[in-house]
Formats: C-alpha cells, structure tokens, sequence
C-alpha cells in the first residue's frame, strides 16, 4: 500500500466532488426540510461551489491518497480578516471529509497536521472551522464564544424615521455594499476583508435572494442589513448610527431581536435611543438589553513570525483577544 498527503490535482476535481459527496451522505437520513441537508442531497454540490469561487485554486485542498485513490481531505479557504486595526491572513476549513471505507484509522489527524503545515507555508497566522471539539480537538482546534446581544426595549420617537429601505442590487449596490462594509468593519475584530469577487461568489449571488435592504436617508446610502424573524444576520452602517439602530428594532416590534455583535459603542447607541417605559409597561414587560454567548466556531493559532500580535502566542492566548476585542463573524463568512 502506497499513501502520500498532498494538493489536490486540477485534473482530480470530479474524483474530489465524488468523495466530498460519498462522505457527507453516507449513512446520514437526510431532511427535506432542512436546507442544509438539501444541499448535500445533490452529488455536485462540492464542484459547483468551488467552480462558483473566483479565488479558488485545487492546491488548498489537501488530500490524502492510498494506492491512487483519494480517501481523506481537508479544504482551506483564505479568509483575511481585520483584526484590531490590522489585516490578517486567515484560513476557514470546510469540507473536512473522510471516505466511509478508510474511517476510524486515524487518517484525518494527519492530513489536519499536513494542512497546517502548508497554511504556515502561506504564512496564514491561525484558522477556524465549525465542528465538534471532540473530533478536532486533539489537533490543536479548541472552541470560541464571544457576546452577542438580544435587544427588546421601548424607543424614543424620532430616530429612524428619515431612513427608507430597499432591497439590495446585485448589478448596481455592489460597489455602494462594499465601501459600507469596509468602513463599518475594517477597525473591528473578526469580520472577513471581501473583495468584489467575494461579495459576487459568496454573498450576493446572480439570480438568488441574498437578503441584503440598502438604507437610505434623504436619498445617501447610509448602512445595510441582512436579516429576518427577529434576527440581523448582518449590518453595517456610514453615518447616523442611532436612526439605523432605530430603525432596525422597529422592524420587530415587541420582540426581542438579536444583534450579533456587541461593543461599547453599540451599548452607547442603544443607551441614547431607549425610552423611558411607563410604570405598568415597566412592570408589566420590563425592557432590557442581554448579553448571549454565542458559539464562533473551533480556532487553531499557527505562528506569527513577524510580531503582529505579541499579546499571545498560542491558541488560548488568541481565543482571550478575540473575545476580549468583541469578536465578530458575520453568517455569510462561516463557509
């Protein structure tokens, strides 16, 4: 029996799609009902997203190979991130799959110990990936939480009452989307630095809903938001924090809805736009602002040779900065 770890082959993408597809569905009862589930139900889901990505190269997928086939693999995708003020180089690992033939054999650790040296190759400081702690644990991937918040107050009138909302364009807001993205996110610590490219193969794809309502007040763009049911997946603003805020909660009125971020400033802005409750409605449905730890994924520190970050030098080191510079990863970056 021969075996080597290596890059994935352009020619070996159909080979790749097939074990991706054979792993994932192999003895797993699939829900109809569950979005995840139908998309792991179609046999070229893995190939079509790759395909979909501009920035994708078959090197990044690293692969294990015994006797010519491929039986194990572990994709990285770059996610540079702004972190704190700086850009970073960061890997997300996805489609960690191992062929049901070739399991319980210890294969994965090795091609996950193969794929950190090679992200250090390309002097990537650290990476995450979204799985359990038991599986991925033991090389080296330990699991983070930072707060998000659950907002259910009474607002003083006024703010947000200038903003119009409209659904996002993907020919013609893309630009508009980016430049409120990079302002907004680029001195927070966490979010995905995304190009054109990324916002066109990953969030805002052609001819699909991507949920994305550009706001808009005396007719300047000002922020954006995604979201539905209570829950903002995503947001993002240039000016006017306070009337975007607003404007936001009072798209669910009575209810409480959740932000996933939470910083000093966000607290100063909910703070100036509350309003003082009556006496019955304070006792009757007392307003408030929680904090709710939110579960960010498995995170893995590799290096950092030229000092970015001397506040840490190890995994636990960089989970305490990120959940101490209020850590944020938006739901169309978890992939």
């Amino acid at each position: 029996m021969t075996s080597e770890i290596r890059g994935l082959r352009p020619d070996e993408l159909q080979a790749h799609n097939e074990l991706v597809f054979i792993s994932y569905s192999h003895g797993r009862r699939l829900d109809p009902d569950s979005a995840l589930d139908r998309m792991l139900s179609q046999p070229d889901w893995w190939i079509k997203g790759v395909r979909r990505s501009s920035t994708y190269q078959p090197e990044q997928t690293r692969v294990m190979v015994i006797d010519g086939r491929l039986v194990c693999s572990v994709t990285c995708h770059p996610r540079p991130s702004y972190i704190a003020g700086q850009l970073v180089n960061a890997v997300c690992i996805g489609s960690v799959c191992t062929h049901p033939s070739y399991r319980h054999q210890g294969l994965l650790r090795q091609v996950l110990a193969e794929a950190v040296d090679w992200m250090k190759s390309q002097n990537v400081l650290w990476s995450f990936l979204y799985g359990n702690q038991d599986v991925y644990g033991g090389s080296g991937w330990r699991h983070l939480t930072s707060w998000s918040l659950c907002v259910d107050m009474p607002l003083r009138e006024g703010f947000g009452a200038q903003i119009v909302a409209r659904l996002a364009s993907t020919e013609a807001d893309t630009t508009t989307l980016m430049s409120i993205y990079q302002q907004f996110n680029g001195n927070l610590t966490g979010p995905t630095v995304r190009d054109e490219s990324y916002w066109r193969d990953r969030v805002l794809h052609p001819g699909e809903e991507h949920g994305y309502t550009l706001l808009e007040r005396q007719g300047a763009p000002i922020g954006y938001f995604a979201g539905a049911d209570a829950t903002i997946a995503e947001l993002g603003w240039t000016a006017y924090p306070h009337d975007v805020l607003a404007f936001l909660l009072r798209q669910w009125p009575c209810q409480r809805v959740s932000i996933p971020l939470c910083n000093s400033s966000i607290l100063e802005v909910l703070k100036a736009i509350s309003a003082i409750p009556g006496q019955r409605e304070h006792h009757e449905r007392p307003a408030g602002v929680t904090l709710q730890d939110t579960s960010r994924g498995l995170w893995h520190y590799h290096q950092d040779p030229e000092g970015l970050f001397p506040e840490f030098a190890d995994t636990q080191g960089l989970l305490q900065f990120l959940r101490e510079h209020d850590y944020v990863m938006w739901s169309a970056d978890r992939t």
